[in-house]
């Protein structure tokens, strides 16, 4: 279909493409997150021993620039390819909330004391419930954004950028320490799924290798 190209070819279209995904995803994640009553607790004392460090805030929030600058960077092919990821990280992230579903015990919104971060967090907090935590989507899909830059664009910027993010889920106390392990794993395993697909004959496989320096090495000739 003709609209379909153009979302892929276009850097404007793949921009509001990714918008339309993140907004369906948020209207997705927040009826699960209203839905299951928590089943699990995952804290641990490292969990407890994390300070509560409110200037993260807008790292957290970071995420979604990330997302919007992977949809700028990429060519049509790559985009196609990416979203196909997405969508298989988005099913097993929300299958994961079913399965294991845990609320995060955030701490008490008028205990902070700035008054700014004290609103930005209500805000966030009251309409982000504590629940949808393992694997946690948002480092799940940080990392495949920044494994498929680096295909893109070797720097450390993604790694820098993409640390950054994973660190402040716990800072903000959005997630366990055990929900950002799932959510990395999620995030590579569903990189080396759909991406390793491509490195199906020895001139392509060249460029598998590319990522992280890892994959098959291209065949001597």
């Amino acid at each position: 279909m003709r609209w379909l190209s153009w979302l892929t070819q276009h850097q404007l279209g793949r921009l509001v493409s990714a918008v339309a995904i993140i907004f369906a995803s948020i209207r997705c994640y927040a009826w699960l997150n209203r839905l299951l009553p928590p089943r699990f607790d995952f804290t641990t004392p490292l969990d407890t021993a994390i300070p509560f460090l409110p200037w993260t805030y807008h790292l957290y929030w970071s995420f979604f620039l990330l997302l919007l600058v992977a949809a700028w960077q990429l060519r049509s092919d790559e985009y196609a390819r990416s979203l196909r990821a997405v969508l298989w990280v988005v099913l097993v992230c929300f299958s994961g909330f079913v399965l294991f579903s845990a609320h995060y015990p955030r701490p008490d919104v008028d205990t902070i004391a700035s008054p700014f971060w004290r609103e930005e967090f209500r805000w966030m907090w009251g309409h982000d419930k504590p629940g949808n935590t393992f694997p946690s989507l948002h480092v799940a899909i940080t990392v495949l954004g920044t494994r498929i830059l680096w295909r893109r664009r070797r720097s450390l910027l993604w790694i820098l950028w993409a640390t950054i993010i994973c660190l402040s889920t716990l800072t903000v106390k959005q997630h366990f320490i055990v929900d950002v392990l799932g959510g990395a794993l999620v995030g590579l395993a569903v990189h080396t799924r759909v991406f390793r697909e491509k490195a199906s004959s020895p001139d392509q496989a060249g460029e598998g290798a590319a990522t992280f320096g890892a994959g098959p090495k291209r065949s001597s000739r």
